[in-house]
C-alpha cells in the first residue's frame, strides 16, 4: 500500500470517529432535557391547590355574628319586677297588742271602720255575733255582763274583739266603737301577734319583769293568776298566767265586759 492511500484511509477513520462522537453526544444531552418540563407541570399543580382553603375559612367567620341572643336578655330582666309588689307583712308585723290599741286600731274607733280594719289584715273572722243584747231574752249574757244595749263580738283564731254602744273611756253612749281584746291561748298560737315590748303568748314572768319592770304587778287571787302593767290612764294592760311563777296564757286590753 502506498504512503498516499495510507493517509486517505486515516483521514476516513478520522472521520467515522468525529461521526459516532457527535452521535453520542446528541444522545446524551437530549433525554436531560425531558424532566425539566414534568417539574415544571408539579409546580403549577401546587400552586392552584393552595387557593381552595381561603375562601372557606372566609365563609365561616360570618355566620356567629348574629342580633338573637340580645332580645332574649331584654325581656327576661322585666319579669321579675312583678312578684315583689304582692308581698304582704304577716299579721304578728303589723299587729302590735297595746293598751288602748291593736295598733293603729285605736280603742273608741267606729265599730264598722275598726270590723273592716281587722278584715283587711286578718281576712273574714271565724264568728261574728252582729249586733245584739248583752243578755238574750232568757236572760243569759253572750259574752259576759258588757255594758250597753248592744254589743257586737268578732273571733279570728286567738284574738276576740269586742264593740260596744255603751259609754267607756274612749267613747260616748249611744256611739258603736271598738273598747276591748283578748288575746287567749288555745292549743296554738296561730298569730304570733305580741306587745310592743315584746311580749306575747308563752312569754314567763321573768320576761314580764325583764320587759316591764317595777311597772307589772304578778297577783294570785280567786280568779287566778294574772299579772297587769301599769300604764297611763285609760290604757288597760293585763292577762293570765299558768301560775305565780308560770307563762302567759291570754293578753287583754282594754276594760272588758264585767270589769
Amino acid at each position: 500500500m502506498t504512503p498516499t492511500q495510507k493517509r486517505i484511509i486515516g483521514a476516513l477513520a478520522g472521520a467515522v470517529v468525529l461521526v459516532f462522537a457527535g452521535v453520542a453526544i446528541v444522545a446524551l444531552t437530549s433525554p436531560s432535557s425531558e424532566p425539566a418540563t414534568t417539574i415544571t407541570v408539579a409546580a403549577v399543580t401546587t400552586t392552584t391547590t393552595t387557593t381552595q382553603p381561603t375562601t372557606t375559612s372566609s365563609s365561616t367567620t360570618t355566620e356567629p355574628t348574629t342580633t338573637q341572643p340580645t332580645t332574649t336578655s331584654s325581656s327576661t330582666t322585666t319579669e321579675p319586677t312583678t312578684t315583689t309588689t304582692s308581698t304582704t307583712l304577716p299579721p304578728s308585723e303589723i299587729l302590735i297588742l297595746g293598751p288602748e290599741n291593736i295598733d293603729g286600731i285605736m280603742f273608741g274607733t267606729d265599730a264598722e271602720q275598726a270590723i273592716t280594719s281587722f278584715e283587711e289584715i286578718l281576712g273574714p273572722p271565724n264568728s261574728d255575733t252582729g249586733w245584739v243584747p248583752p243578755v238574750n231574752g232568757e236572760g243569759d249574757q253572750i259574752y259576759g255582763p258588757c255594758p250597753g244595749t248592744l254589743i257586737r263580738v268578732l273571733e279570728w283564731p286567738n284574738l276576740t274583739t269586742v264593740y260596744t254602744d255603751a259609754q267607756t273611756q274612749w267613747a260616748d253612749e249611744g256611739t258603736r266603737h271598738f273598747f276591748f281584746y283578748s288575746y287567749v291561748l288555745f292549743d296554738v298560737d296561730l298569730l304570733g301577734l305580741k306587745t310592743a315590748e315584746g311580749i306575747g303568748l308563752g312569754s314567763t314572768t321573768e320576761d314580764l319583769r325583764a320587759a316591764y319592770g317595777d311597772t307589772v304587778e304578778i297577783t294570785s287571787d280567786e280568779f287566778g293568776d294574772y299579772f297587769s302593767v301599769s300604764v297611763p290612764p285609760p290604757g288597760v294592760l293585763w292577762g293570765f298566767l299558768t301560775g305565780p311563777d308560770g307563762t302567759v296564757v291570754s293578753i287583754q286590753g282594754g276594760t272588758g265586759c264585767g270589769e
